[in-house]
């Protein structure tokens, strides 16, 4: 191994280790590596500690195949139930970050610069919308596929092993999410820009194949399911609203915002940005314009569908603002600078260009990486796993809550029952007094006795 690739390697390691380590450190409160989130442990590490691999690949949560997820969750059933939190946590933060560094490689193929590669880069693990309801969640894992593999189709290795790890990319992306399709238009470009389309072609197609087992599956396992009615009308405002306000703003200060000026200080930005775009893209070359188009209308259409699917209801909300929903952002706000990153590659001088992006962004993530999220409020891992210990051992231990999102059978979630010797621990979040226990994770007392 020469000089060069022993200092890519090391370079590529020690940017890996930073990103999952940043991850796991964000936010106020108990951290993400002390606090198990939702589906995570009432979904995915349930079903690990019952089930198969093969069973758990096979079987749909929510209406589709969830693969990355399940290999993720599946090896921390095999753990100690009181390192579970770390691993599910570290697990998802390092899935993250390869993706980033998946990235890098691949946007050498279409931009120029160092800094919009970094740009397009960094922004994976420390994108700051991501700290309210994603950052190093296993269930949100999808999110982050879909910009792997929008960056695999859009920049398609030439060799016939490059092609193999990218088909083996967008087969896991698909078989986690069937929304990315949505990315498939970035195909066109890979493969108009390929030498050799034939080969440029192989992950597309693979993609399609993973893509009709995900439409089957959720076409006879998927019960049909709506947050609130959908208002087409007012996706071009919540597009305004969460991406293009939101990566002006950053997080914190998005809420105070709106609140302060409403829908009009967001057709006003939007109108701005547009106009600013639409300049950028007349005086960019033909692979910049390129580029920037694809992400805008992967970006648009990540963000339209899901909410659509989902229920346009509680985004615009002015009085009451809130994150939640967030996720619905999380590939809409990435593709954006995709895009941004696209138009302002090619600006001289490069060093200004990219030095004031930095320091833009940089704000945004010190602004907000210590904001609040769904897991500040915990409940500690540690702490639920030591009260479910002394539970079991005590002489008579008192009736378990049952969690009513758990198991799959057909095509709907069922609870798990615990049994005379199981006690179950809550995860975030915890429900409000009153309120069904949606998600926990039920242990056999045999697996916390020492």
């Amino acid at each position: 191994m020469n000089r060069a690739r022993t200092a890519t390697v090391a370079a590529s390691v020690a940017w890996v280790l930073a990103a999952t380590w940043l991850q796991l450190m964000r936010g106020p409160g108990l951290r993400a590596y002390d606090v198990v989130w939702a589906e995570d442990g009432g979904v995915f590490l349930n079903q690990a500690m019952r089930h198969s691999l093969w069973h758990n690949l096979v079987t749909p949560h929510a209406g589709y195949l969830q693969v990355v997820a399940k290999l993720v969750a599946q090896p921390v059933a095999a753990l100690p139930p009181q390192w579970a939190a770390a691993a599910l946590a570290t697990g998802a933060a390092l899935v993250v970050a390869l993706i980033s560094l998946l990235v890098w490689f691949h946007s050498g193929r279409v931009l120029r610069s160092a800094w919009a590669r970094v740009l397009v880069t960094a922004i994976v693990p420390l994108l700051p919308q991501a700290g309210f309801e994603v950052n190093a969640a296993v269930s949100d894992l999808h999110w982050y596929l879909a910009y792997a593999a929008f960056w695999v189709l859009l920049a398609p290795p030439r060799s016939v092993a490059g092609q193999v790890g990218s088909a083996a990319v967008v087969a896991l992306a698909a078989l986690s999410d069937p929304l990315t399709a949505l990315v498939l238009p970035a195909a066109v470009v890979g493969i108009a820009r390929a030498p050799r389309r034939i080969m440029a072609g192989i992950a597309p197609a693979v993609m399609v194949v993973a893509l009709a087992v995900q439409g089957w599956v959720h076409l006879t396992r998927a019960a049909g399911y709506r947050a609130s009615e959908t208002v087409a009308g007012d996706l071009p405002s919540i597009y305004g609203l969460r991406v293009v306000l939101s990566a002006l703003t950053g997080d914190r200060l998005l809420g105070p915002v709106y609140q302060a000026a409403g829908l009009v200080l967001v057709a006003v930005v939007a109108g701005v940005v547009a106009l600013a775009v639409a300049l950028l893209l007349w005086r960019a070359d033909r692979v910049a314009r390129q580029v920037a188009v694809v992400g805008l209308v992967c970006s648009v259409a990540y963000l339209a569908v899901p909410v659509g699917l989902r229920g346009t209801g509680g985004f615009l909300e002015r009085a009451e603002f809130s994150l939640n929903g967030s996720r619905y952002a999380i590939v809409p706000l990435l593709l954006f600078w995709v895009a941004v990153a696209a138009l302002l590659d090619r600006l001289r001088p490069r060093a200004v260009v990219g030095g004031a992006v930095a320091v833009f962004l940089g704000v945004q993530v010190l602004s907000d990486w210590a904001g609040s999220s769904v897991r500040t409020g915990g409940p500690s891992w540690r702490a639920s796993v030591a009260e479910a210990r002394a539970a079991c051992a005590a002489p008579v231990r008192p009736p378990q809550p049952v969690p009513l999102v758990a198991e799959e059978a057909g095509r709907y979630a069922v609870p798990i029952f615990p049994g005379p010797d199981d006690v179950t621990i809550v995860v975030a979040p915890v429900p409000p007094p009153g309120e069904p226990l949606l998600f926990a994770v039920v242990v056999p007392c045999t697996e916390l006795r020492d």
